[in-house]
């Protein structure tokens, strides 16, 4: 080849390195395609009337189950911080009770976020937020948002607060679901504080078990088999599983039909996947089915080369990472210094992830901290809560 025709090659094989280079910063840094979110507005209260024309018993009902409704809708009511008080009131000569509910507010919604669909189901009734939102400072440090929702100055029907939670959180993630029935179950219902249980899809008691966890105040989530350097296998026994290099359709169609079969499910991460984490199209395809189903997404960290946190969150879809393994040692004394470890890490950044598994040893531990850590001012919190 003349030395002419080789500078003319190395000069097109430049242009196409630069231009793939650039192609591919455009792609990372473009505007999330799914999950965008348009700028939220501020509320705007409205001005209610003087006096209530109509049976308020009858109207404080509609409103209060109006309001529920909207909160169910963005996963909020599992998150009440205590019981609903009720105050008797005299309306248009009759004796009817108002309502106060008091419910945390996940980092991944701001409080306009909130009160906008709530506005707009009040406003829907003749009602609205009646005044802008109260704010205070808890016993705890953390940061109250009174909210008054009425039909006209004569009384409040209903007021929800919502707790912006300042004092240090952790997340507890236990992993490998669906097989377990028995001591384990008793175990994790007795902890009495906010646990997100991932699921395995496909397993003996997956679809059983996320029916009945919401119940005992447990979150469900899927945990999704993902291709791993495990034993040098890549977990052909799982029926959904996803691989590095697997077509878009493909991956759509396993997390689809993982999600599927988990009633109740809030968000996914993975099992495994130290391999299929680091693929991107992987990733962003497993972040278009949850950006559509309104899902978030942990990392379980599996790998330190792991694109999922930082592709979902290109993504718009809400997502936090694993801090702390908690049992890769099933033995007490390992699990306590790995626990340790965690509350230390939520002391020093404000919140922190530990997952561990459905072991006997990691419950037994656990129920015998949680006590001590919630006396110390942790906060236990639901995986939905930290994802942002």
């Amino acid at each position: 080849m003349s030395d002419d025709k080789k500078g003319s090659a190395w000069i097109f094989w430049a242009l196409l390195v630069v231009l793939g280079a650039f192609g591919t910063v455009l792609y990372w840094n473009q505007p999330a395609r799914q999950g965008a979110k348009p700028p939220v507005k501020p509320v705007v209260p409205v001005e209610p009337p003087k006096t209530f024309e109509g049976d308020p018993k009858e109207a404080t009902d509609k409103l209060l189950k109006a309001l529920n409704r909207e909160l169910e809708a963005m996963d909020l009511l599992k998150l009440l911080e205590e019981e609903v008080s009720t105050k008797r009131v005299s309306v248009a000569g009759k004796e009817i009770l108002s309502y106060t509910e008091t419910f945390r507010l996940p980092r991944r919604y701001s409080l306009d976020q909130v009160l906008g669909p709530l506005h707009r189901a009040a406003r829907e009734l003749g009602a609205g937020l009646s005044a802008k939102p109260a704010v205070s400072a808890g016993e705890d440090g953390n940061v109250l948002n009174s909210c008054e929702f009425a039909y006209s100055q004569e009384w409040v029907p209903v007021r929800l607060t919502f707790v912006e939670v300042r004092s240090p959180r952790i997340c507890l993630i236990l992993d490998d679901a669906g097989y377990q029935r028995g001591e384990v179950l008793r175990l994790l219902y007795s902890l009495k504080v906010p646990v997100t249980a991932a699921i395995i899809p496909g397993a003996r008691y997956s679809t059983a078990l996320a029916k009945e966890f919401p119940s005992h105040g447990v979150e469900v989530m899927c945990h999704m088999p993902m291709e791993g350097h495990e034993m040098g296998a890549v977990g052909e026994d799982y029926p959904q599983l996803l691989k590095k290099g697997m077509g878009s359709r493909q991956v759509r169609k396993l997390v689809e039909a993982a999600l599927a079969g988990l009633p109740n499910c809030r968000g996914l991460n993975n099992h495994m996947g130290s391999v299929a984490s680091e693929d991107p199209d992987v990733v962003w395809d497993i972040c278009r089915v949850l950006g559509g189903q309104g899902l978030y997404l942990v990392d379980s960290k599996t790998s330190p080369r792991s694109a999922m946190e930082f592709v979902a969150k290109k993504e718009g879809v809400a997502a936090a990472h694993r801090d702390v393994f908690l049992d890769n040692v099933e033995e007490g004394t390992a699990v306590e210094k790995q626990v340790e470890e965690l509350a230390q890490r939520a002391g020093r950044k404000g919140q922190a992830v530990g997952i561990g598994h459905f072991k006997v040893v990691t419950l037994a531990t656990l129920a015998k901290l949680v006590p001590a850590l919630k006396e110390q001012g942790f906060r236990f919190v639901y995986a939905s809560e930290i994802v942002e």
